[in-house]
């Protein structure tokens, strides 16, 4: 869904015969509330806890363990220093700017039901 905005008063030439600039587009967003959401736009979930022990998962990863309904800023993370609550953030990865030396935890479902973590470095 896109959104108009007028242009200036004294700048006519952009303007279409409705009156909108079309110059200025803005693009309107639905929140992103759940992992399939995140997943389309290529995000990484970052958990951080208050001792300083941060951790980045794809949001991909994610979505095959917990699905793509799971509201992302709820799921439970455990700091394996302390016991505090674990502030989630979502991540916005851009193609062109990569980080070079992130690791990811991937999630993953063992035949006993588990859930397991391992550590890869961060690919795109």
């Amino acid at each position: 869904m896109f959104k108009t905005e007028p242009c200036s008063k004294d700048s006519r030439a952009g303007l279409d015969d409705q009156g909108k600039c079309s110059f200025s587009v803005l693009m309107v967003h639905e929140p992103i509330d759940t992992l399939g959401k995140a997943t389309r736009h290529n995000m990484l979930v970052k958990a951080e806890c208050s001792c300083g022990n941060v951790r980045y998962c794809r949001s991909a990863d994610l979505m095959m363990v917990y699905g793509g309904g799971a509201d992302p800023l709820k799921l439970k993370f455990d700091c394996s220093r302390c016991k505090p609550t674990v502030k989630i953030t979502l991540l916005e990865v851009h193609p062109e700017h990569l980080p070079k030396r992130l690791m990811i935890h991937k999630p993953m479902k063992g035949p006993d039901g588990k859930i397991h973590w391992h550590t890869e470095r961060f690919r795109g």
